[in-house]
This record gives C-alpha cells, structure tokens and sequence, in this order.
C-alpha cells in the first residue's frame, strides 16, 4: 500500500523568484559549491532554501507562508481539513521561523554553519546563536565550525563578495558575544545567569539575531521535560528572536511530521543517492524470541564482511535505563558463553549507555547488577567517543532509544530494537535508525546496516517503519530480450582535462586549497544479495605511505620550488595542514594515499606562481569515441505515488516482462483497476484505482512503441505530451528511447550564474532526455525536452551551447573512422513539437531550429 499521506507533501513552497531575493541567494553559489561539494550538494539546496525565506518580502513570518501553501496545496488541506486549527500547530507563526529536515548522517553541522555564515556575510543580523540539547553535540559543533572557520578559500571568496562579515568569530555562551559571532552552546547553559553571558549578549538584540536549533525535536516534544523551557527561551520578550531556523534529521511530534519544513532530505533519498547506508531491515512479521543467537550471528557476518577494514559494532536499545543495564549483563553472560572468555574480558567487548541513573525501583534494578553505577557510567560515556578506534574492545553497545544523539559513530552495522515500545513511533524509529546510518570513510559501494528485531513486531511497529522509510510501491522500467528490434548503437565521447587558455595571475595564492578523495587501507568489493544483503571481499591497498613520509616529501619538493615558501611551511605546520583536511574530508587520518598526495602537491603548485604572467586554465575536451549499450542501462524505477501526482505510463502486453516478482502483483493489481474502470466506469473505483486507471495508458498497436524497454514513463506533462505524438508518428522511426536521468548518456557542460558572483563557473553534467532512430536511416535525432514555463535560461543556454558542441565534436569524429552513424540535437518546449515532426516527415530536420533553440542561441551568444 502508498503511503497515505507523503511527507513530501506537507514541505511548504517557498513562490519568491523576485530579483531583490534571488540576486541575494545566489550570491553567495561559489561559497556554498565550496562548502557543500560531491555528493552533499544537496546542503547547498537546504541553504538557499532557509535564506529564501529569511530574505523574503513576501514572507513577513511564518504564518504567511502556511497560508499560502494550505490554500494552494490539496496535500496540506486533506491533512489539516481545519486552516486555523492548521495554524495552531504553528508555536512560532508571527516570526520568520522555519525547520529544515536533513537525514541523520547527512551533515547537518555544515547546513548550520553555510547558514551562520551566509546570514552576517549578508548583514542580515549581526550575531547567530546555536543551540543544542546535550555536552556532546555542543562539542560536535564547536570542533565542526572551527574546521570551516579555518578556510582561507571560502574567507578569500567571502572578501570578493564584499561580506560584512568575511571571517565569523567562534564564542561559547560563557564569553561575551559581540557583532560577527557565531555563539554555540547547550540548551542547558541558556538559562543560566552566574557564568553565562548569553542574557547580556542577546538580551533586546533578538531582531538582528539569527537562532539555529539543532536537534530541534527536542524544541517542540512535550514530553522531553528536560528541555521544556527551550520554547520558552525563544519566546522570551526579553530578548525577542525573530529569526530562527531548526534544523533535525528526526522532524516529527510523535507520529506527527512538522507543519514548517521548508527543506528536506528525506532519509530514503539519502539512501537512494549512497549518503548514508541502506538499512536492510527483517521484513516478516513475526518472530519468535531467540535470546542473542541470531543478533550474534549477523555480527559476525558483519565481522566477516567488514572486520580487516574496521571493527563492526552493533548496538543494541531498549526502552529506560534500568532495562538497558539488565540486557547488558544478559549480554556480557551470553558473550562469556559463546566465546568462552573471563567476565572481565566480556565487559571490555560491551558496555551500557545512558543519560543517568535513575532513583526509586528502577534504580534499585540498576544497583542489582552494577556497582558504583555513576561511575561506570561516565567510564562508559568516555569510551564511547572512541569506540570507532581499532585498538578500542569495544563491540557491542546496550543504549536508551533516545540518548545517543551527537554520537557520530561510522562503525554501526546492526541495530537491534530489543523492545517494541523502543521502537514505537515515527520519531523513535527514525532517532534509534540515526545511531547507524553514516558511512564510513573509503568504502567504493553502499554498506548496509541491518535492522534485527529481537522480539515479535506488532503490524503497526511494521507499517511505523516502512512509513519512515518511505517505503511504497515501484514499478521499473528499462531493456529487455523480447524487445531487442529496437536496439541500436549509441556514442559516445571520453572527456579528458586538456589545456585551453591562459590567464594573468594578479597576486599569488595564499594557501593551498584541496579537498582528499576518499581513502582506505583496504577496500570493500560488495555484491549484493536479495535474501542476506551483501557479500564482501576486502582488497588490502598497498599504495600508501604515512604521514610523517609526506611530510618529508612535500618539504623537499617546496625546498626544491621556493625556499622561502618552504621556510613559511614548517614540518608542524604541514602535518596539522594534512590532517586537518583528511579530517574535513572524513578520512582516516593516520596515513595517506598516493593519490591524495598528488593532489597535495598540485595544490601547492599556485602559490609559486609569479603575478602578472600568464599560466594555463584547464577545462574538459573531448578524446576518443565511447559506444553506450542499450542492454546494460540499469533499470530505473518510479513510485506509485509520484505516478498519481504527474506522471503517466505507455505499455504494451509485454510489460510485464520486465518487472520482478512484486512489481508483477502490483502491475496485475493495476490491470484490473483498468477494467474495472472500463467495465463500471471511474465512479466505480475508489479515488486511488481511479487515478491509476487514467495514468496507464496501453498503445492498441505494438508496432508503434519502439523502443526496447518495457514502458515508456513521462514523468511531467511536456513529456507526456511529447510522447503521445512520439507513438502517432512512430512510422517515422526505426527505434526510441528515453535515457535515464543519471548513468547513462552524459557529457559535461559549464555555466556562469546569471544572478551575481559571475567570475565563477559551475560544472555540471548534461543527460539528454530522448535519442530517436530516424525510420531506414543511420541518424539518431537527440531530444531535451523542456516546459515553457522553464525559466532556468541561463543553464539551459550554456546546455544547448556545449550540447551542440558535443554532437558536432562526435559527428566528426565518427565520420574520421567510416561510422555512418550521424547525430541532430534539438532542444523542445511543447510549442515546438507540431513543427519538429513536420520537419522530420518533410525531412527538413537537419537544419530545422525550434524557437527555443533560437531564444537559448541568443542567450548563449
């Protein structure tokens, strides 16, 4: 079944593309590509999202933006039928007060910081407060932020856009926070007077003030009394906050998602896109109670698949703490059995966690089975810091669901829900999740961590964790054998980095600026399994060398370059310089690939440049010729409910061919909601059978569908419109085909942004959306479809300026080596589509030009 209500749904638009505000979000696009680079490009997303609303005119609080998306989205009103009862669930509704939702793992830390930064660059307000629920957390910040502080790129790129303020300065809440100060500090400080300098540097300051809250679950639970008064802080007239921002990677009260997101990352996505690891959790209903045996064994086949590269650890939750004592000493006794070991070896492999010790019965319970219980306890808070260390015994960890945020262990493997009532709402699944979804440092493939119940599940703990997962119905699409006619041969081209001009240098680099690849001393080959999750080899790298040895290397080599600059970098100085950025690029940090040494040494190379001479730029050219199989495309995949919302299917009988055994039900599902819909009509359907009955469309004539996959999806309706005419003129073509989004056909492409901070380009790939075999012919027509409305001019300009290219740079190539095969580029909005299959049956196509070609030629020129 889809989920009844999408959590995509209740995130609120934010409908201000007004120069005054776009001009001041993309100001800062080269800060943030900087910060939030690879695969976590997404932070920048999360960023220009908040400071949308926090710049806005058209928002004046919080209140305004509700309105606006519960009259204009169907989603927001069939889960709030009441507006001001809607409303109501706004705690801060007459402020400019927002949450972002970023998965656990997803590097939350630098969100909050971009946003610190970005607000006083800006002169928006002139001091940011962050705030936190625990010591550890604070910690976390304070270590994270001073690492950002730290980079003379982003502060030289800071300068260039003329920030009010370049460099912020980094205070706790015991030292006077003046102007340009980002304050970190826990919740628990705040209302603190003796000590604390937070009234005094905030007090009446709150409207040039910007409030982060991290973990911010914790601001609106009513049942989390030990930070009940944080509400109460931000509310407080006395100082008068107007700008606060929440950030959690577990946005619900409850089973409740928050009603103010205004960005999100889900945790499936972060999945989907490798961010964090893919929980591989028990999918049967029930089962019967086998003490530790089971958890056992799959850490030791954790242990077996990730052992010679790190220590798998497995955690294990419980409901309170005197619970989480007494399962720790079964533990201890069921490891002492198993492998046969002393008790005092036991205890060193596994250790308890909790936030306190409590009074009354349940702290009797705890006195029964450990003594000196408090001071066990701050023992266990300390290893648990290094519990990621290969010389640290630790394996096993018995916690409470709720007390282990801040802890950013990579090592986690398996979590083991010991209780149903540790795992009974949206908020506690997705915390207790969070303790084991960040990745590792180096590994090539996605790891898993396995979700290993240790007592029945109720179906509603079942449905609790599919809905956090978000966890629906898909259909794939892609090649199949009984439809190998239509395959035919792709090209091409292999991009290598090759010179192309030169550049006047007006001053040297101050300092090198790189960021290390991931590294590892061993890696890990997984092969994925459907049943028992992966199989992995460990490959041993021989091709590193220590820190000390780089230091050596790198010395001489600025001894060789610049002697004085050699004297600048000091061995200590160099060393700190390494480890630092292996630090920031979540490497281990106690050696160095040869690779990351290279870029080490590259990255030196600017600063011996001389001013005013010239020195070569580097860009992306074409090399050799690449053929692009058809038949090895991965399958993609769309889910039920994004089906419903925009999109539509064309098939044939053969369909189902391509779908494994759970798509096949739910495709014979769907058939009959066809004919059902034929046989009663739509009024005879529910309202789910009746959308899905109008969005599968079945083309009477097989001979018109082209193309060797076993559907053609659209996901919007330009390209549903495209293909429907795409089907009436099939006689036109031998063969069609849609490409992916990602993985399959791209080439690069570089555009400036065409609000401000224009010195700096950004590289991205382009996919293009439709290749189309021209009927007895050798030339493939290559399509990009796009909607009128589409008003990102600037990018598609530079698109179809380096996609031209391309085609042209391949059609030479192929002609050189006697290939007949030629390619036409076309860029489309519906508008154009009635005269682009006239040219093609009038066989004009060649030099046929749509009228956004034109437009976007002009905006290239």
């Amino acid at each position: 079944m889809s989920l009844q209500y999408r959590v995509a749904d209740q995130v609120l638009t934010l409908d201000d593309d007004s120069e005054q505000t776009l001009n001041v979000v993309h100001k800062y696009d080269a800060f943030l590509n900087l910060l939030c680079s690879g695969k976590y490009a997404f932070q920048k997303n999360a960023v220009q999202a908040a400071l949308t609303f926090m710049v806005s005119e058209k928002y004046p609080d919080i209140e305004r933006l509700a309105l606006e998306n519960f009259n204009s989205k169907e989603g927001i009103r069939r889960r709030n039928q009441d507006r001001e009862k809607y409303l109501s669930r706004f705690p801060l509704r007459e402020r400019k007060s927002i949450s972002i939702d970023l998965a656990t793992g997803t590097g939350k830390s630098y969100v909050l910081y971009a946003l610190a930064a970005v607000v006083l660059a800006e002169g928006l307000v002139d001091k940011v407060l962050v705030l936190c629920p625990s010591l550890t957390i604070e910690d976390g910040l304070r270590e994270k932020f001073g690492g950002c502080i730290g980079s003379r790129e982003r502060t030289g790129i800071m300068k260039e856009l003329g920030a009010v303020v370049c460099t912020p300065g980094l205070k706790r809440g015991s030292e006077t926070v003046e102007k340009g100060d980002i304050c970190v500090e826990n919740i628990h400080a705040v209302y603190e007077r003796t000590g604390s300098s937070i009234y005094d540097s905030f007090h009446g300051q709150g409207a040039r003030t910007l409030v982060l809250n991290d973990e911010a679950h914790h601001v609106f639970s009513e049942a989390d009394k030990s930070v009940k008064k944080w509400m109460e802080f931000l509310c407080n007239p006395e100082y008068g906050f107007q700008y606060i921002i929440n950030v959690t990677g577990t946005a619900y009260i409850g089973n409740e998602y928050f009603p103010d997101v205004v960005y999100r990352y889900g945790l499936k996505k972060a999945i989907e896109e490798g961010v964090v690891k893919k929980p591989n959790y028990k999918e049967t209903e029930t089962m019967t109670k086998k003490g530790f045996q089971e958890t056992y064994a799959i850490h030791e086949k954790n242990r077996e698949d990730y052992g010679r590269y790190l220590k798998p650890i497995s955690i294990v939750v419980t409901e309170n703490i005197a619970g989480c004592v007494e399962v720790w000493k079964e533990l201890v006794d069921f490891l002492m059995k198993k492998q046969k070991i002393i008790r005092e070896e036991a205890e060193k492999k596994c250790i308890w966690v909790a936030s306190g010790i409590p009074s009354g019965r349940d702290g009797d319970r705890v006195k029964a089975v450990v003594d000196k219980p408090e001071k066990k306890r701050q023992q266990n808070l300390a290893l648990l810091k290094q519990v990621d260390a290969p010389d640290n015994p630790v394996e096993w960890i018995v916690s409470v669901s709720m007390l282990t945020e801040g802890w950013d262990v990579k090592n986690v493997f398996q979590i083991v829900p010991h209780e149903s009532r540790a795992f009974n709402s949206k908020l506690l699944i997705a915390q207790v999740l969070g303790r084991g979804l960040r990745v590792p440092p180096g590994l090539d493939k996605q790891p898993l961590v396995t979700i290993n119940n240790h007592e029945s599940w109720s179906d509603e703990i079942q449905n609790l964790l599919r809905e956090v997962l978000e966890i629906e119905n898909q259909l794939g699409w892609g090649y199949i054998p009984e439809r190998n006619q239509y395959v035919f041969p792709l090209h091409n081209l292999r991009y290598e980095p090759q010179q192309i001009t030169v550049q006047t240098s007006k001053k040297t680099a101050r300092e090198p600026a790189l960021t290390f690849k991931p590294q590892a001393k061993a890696t890990l080959e997984t092969s994925v399994f459907s049943e028992t999750g992966t199989f992995t080899t460990q490959i041993e790298n021989p091709d590193i060398m220590s820190i000390d040895a780089a230091v050596k290397q790198i010395k001489i080599f600025l001894n060789e370059k610049d002697a004085g600059l050699a004297a600048k970098w000091p061995n200590k100085r160099l060393r700190n310089f390494i480890v630092d950025t292996l630090k920031n690029a979540g490497n281990p940090i106690d050696f160095l690939s040869r690779e990351n040494f290279s870029i080490l040494q590259q990255a030196f190379s600017p600063m011996f440049r001389k001013t005013n001479e010239e020195h070569p730029r580097v860009s992306q050219r074409p090399d050799c010729i690449e053929p692009v199989d058809l038949t090895a495309i991965r399958h993609q995949t769309f889910s039920e409910s994004v089906l419903k919302e925009h999109g539509t299917v064309y098939y044939t009988k053969d369909a189902e061919k391509g779908f494994d055994s759970d798509e096949r039900n739910l495709w014979e599902q769907y058939q009959k909601f066809k004919k059902l819909a034929a046989e009663l009509g739509e009024d005879g359907l529910n309202e789910d059978a009746s959308i899905i009955s109008r969005k599968l469309v079945e083309v009477d004539d097989p001979s018109k569908l082209k193309t060797p996959w076993n559907l053609l999806y659209a996901s919007h309706d330009p390209e549903r419109l495209f293909l429907q005419l795409l089907i009436e003129h099939a006689d036109l073509f031998a063969a069609f085909v849609k490409i992916p989004d990602k993985g399959a056909y791209s080439f690069p492409y570089s555009y400036k942004s065409s609000h401000v901070a224009k010195t700096h380009v950004t590289n991205e790939n382009f996919n293009p959306d439709y290749f189309l075999r021209l009927k007895a012919s050798t030339m493939i027509l290559v399509v990009e479809i796009k909607s009128d409305e589409d008003r990102d001019r600037n990018r598609n300009a530079a698109k179809y300026r380096d996609g031209t290219k391309h085609f042209k740079t391949l059609n030479a190539k192929l002609e050189e080596i006697g290939e007949p095969w030629r390619y036409h580029f076309y860029f489309l909005s519906p508008d154009d589509y009635t005269q682009f299959f006239q040219a093609i049956r009038e066989k004009r196509y060649a030099g046929w030009k749509s009228s956004l070609m034109l437009s976007l030629k002009e905006e290239s020129s």
